[in-house]
């Protein structure tokens, strides 16, 4: 019976830690994806000249941005027939902290186009990858001090319930 308690104890710690560890994850993965998207943003803006509807509709449809960013925001569209900067601020309000501030710049911008919103492009993109790196370091660290706690804290009351 003990065994069995120790096993559910250091399980749950097990469980504990890898549901903590997803959740600080998604910054990390959604600023990873909104960097992909923003480079296919800048190409078919620059090169393609695709039409934002559409282009949110089939190029940026699929994905983790699209879940957070690109759906809501042709929703947004479509449904309140705001401008386009005000749902731009609609929609990065709901985006994890710091990537909705990252992103801000870009939404008065985007339905002038050109060559500002191009550099506004590269600008956020280098913004967000310095984000990504001081995350990943951040992430590493903070993982194994989760895990260390998780741990210590089943053994606690192991050897407490023993």
């Amino acid at each position: 019976m003990k065994l069995l308690g120790t096993v559910l104890l250091l399980g749950s710690a097990g469980a504990g830690y890898l549901l903590k560890r997803r959740e600080g994850m998604l910054p990390l993965r959604l600023g990873r994806a909104l960097l992909e998207d923003l480079a296919v943003l800048g190409y078919q803006v620059r090169i393609c000249r695709t039409p934002l509807p559409e282009l949110l509709r089939d190029t940026l449809s699929g994905g983790l941005g699209a879940a957070w960013l690109w759906r809501p925001l042709l929703t947004a569209l479509e449904e309140e027939g705001a401008s386009l900067p005000r749902c731009w601020q609609t929609v990065i309000r709901d985006l994890p902290p710091p990537l909705g501030g990252l992103l801000a710049p870009l939404g008065p911008l985007l339905p002038a186009g050109g060559e500002t919103l191009n550099h506004a492009i590269e600008e956020t993109r280098e913004e967000l990858a310095g984000f990504l790196r001081e995350e990943s370091a951040r992430q590493a660290s903070q993982g194994r001090i989760t895990a260390a706690l998780c741990l210590a804290g089943a053994c606690l009351t192991i050897l407490v319930l023993l």
